[in-house]
């Protein structure tokens, strides 16, 4: 799974729009949709793993495959649905994808319960997710400016990510309890209705809403496709420090992908956790991607976005060396598994923060719905094949001599980043 991109704001920025944000038409709505959108997501990243190792016996390598599922859709499908948006009702695609996804979702359950659920059913149902997932979130980050208008939009992102982050350090939890009490599939039934809530959320409350949220102007001078995907292509080959970026960002998640694979398993067969322990354990995930958006305005102002990109990238490898710490310090495990989630995503929303504000200013206003296209195909598209590799690494060399390589993975994070990290010529931005 793929850490997505933060837009950090100051409170003092925020604070003065917040009361503006509430006349806004849909807003306060989307972030309703966001909300159930986001239970559904906290209780999946619980159970769904839970539901394979549990209920089908999955291996590690099993494990690999059923993330990498999920993750395809990004390499296949990014750039076509960011021109498909453009060209759509984004509201109606948001609907759509949620009803889907909570479809697929409440199959599981059913089938569980008449005794026919299978692994491939599992696959199947995260890779449909997977796409719906990826369609919702381009077309609520496509919807919201066009719901406030760019005079509140740092406000408005900045309200979207306490939705989610807040929700996302409970719903774990939750989900964990769940599981001890109705067990992880039907645990699932509760996402898919979560699900289902948000797209009723936006029925009622954005069906009919009309305007630029809903409609894009100027289609009769859009280019084609393959115009498009070339500028986007040449763009983002030609620009060194964008590729450097980019490149880095792919080797973080091709070390989260892999890890990934192990670390539900590493909990569950090495460490001994039970579901509650592991579901409140992601909750920790939330928390420090709060701290970090908390900290990053800080080590901004103080060290600049270079240094404080090259801080975050670097200290991510000590933030993983505490997975493999856990397993050789059992009475320390759950504090070290504790304070690798907080570190980690902490660390992570800092390096997200810097290197996509640096993306931003080095992308020209027409260009960036491309750019950010093409960067998930290059970031996410490894993501499968890693997760797989986590898997196999895991069943061959053992969880735990497994863990010690994605430290490895993680610590080359750096290597792309070096020219970048030496120079102190400021980046120049693009209008």
């Amino acid at each position: 799974m793929e850490q997505q991109s933060k837009d950090v704001v100051t409170s003092a920025s925020t604070a003065p729009q917040e009361p503006l944000l509430r006349n806004r038409q849909g807003f306060s709505t989307l972030m309703i949709s966001l909300g159930f959108g986001a239970i559904s997501s906290g209780i999946l990243n619980v159970a769904d793993d839970l539901v394979a190792i549990y209920a089908l016996g999955a291996s590690a390598t099993q494990i690999g495959i059923l993330n990498a599922a999920g993750s395809l859709t990004f390499l296949f499908f990014a750039i076509p649905a960011g021109m498909f948006l453009d060209r759509v009702n984004r509201i109606k695609v948001m609907i759509v994808a949620q009803c889907a996804a909570g479809l697929a979702i409440f199959s599981v359950p059913i089938c569980w319960a008449l005794g026919v659920l299978s692994y491939p059913q599992l696959v199947a149902v995260s890779f449909l997710g997977g796409i719906a997932g990826m369609l919702w979130s381009m077309g609520a980050g496509s919807t919201l400016p066009a719901l406030v208008g760019k005079d509140l939009l740092s406000s408005a992102y900045a309200r979207k990510e306490t939705v989610e982050t807040s929700i996302g350090i409970v719903a774990p939890g939750f989900a964990g309890l769940l599981i001890a009490v109705i067990s992880a599939p039907f645990t699932l039934l509760v996402a898919a209705i979560a699900n289902v809530l948000a797209a009723l959320s936006l029925i009622f409350g954005l069906g009919k809403l009309s305007g630029p949220a809903t409609e894009v102007s100027g289609a009769s001078e859009r280019l084609s496709f393959k115009q498009s995907f070339s500028e986007g292509w040449r763009f983002t080959l030609t620009k060194p420090l964008i590729r450097a970026l980019i490149a880095s960002s792919s080797v973080t998640n091709m070390g989260l992908a892999f890890g990934s694979a192990l670390e539900t398993i590493y909990f569950v067969k090495i460490l001994g956790f039970s579901p509650q322990t592991i579901g409140l354990l992601i909750s920790t995930v939330a928390v420090g991607g709060l701290l970090g958006s908390l900290v990053v305005p800080w080590l901004v102002g103080k060290l600049g976005e270079h240094k404080t990109l090259a801080l975050s990238v670097l200290s991510l490898p000590l933030a993983v060396v505490l997975i493999p710490l856990a397993a050789m310090f059992p009475t320390a495990a759950v504090i070290l598994v504790v304070g690798n989630a907080v570190l980690y995503n902490a660390l992570m929303v800092s390096y997200n923060a810097t290197a996509y504000g640096l993306l931003a200013g080095l992308t020209p206003n027409e260009m960036m719905g491309r750019q950010q296209g093409f960067r998930l195909v290059f970031t996410m598209g490894p993501v499968p094949l890693f997760g797989i590799i986590g898997g196999l690494t895991g069943d061959a060399l053992g969880l735990q001599n497994a863990t010690w390589i994605w430290v490895g993975i993680t610590a080359c994070a750096a290597v792309p980043l070096f020219s970048l990290l030496r120079s102190r010529r400021p980046v120049k931005t693009q209008s």
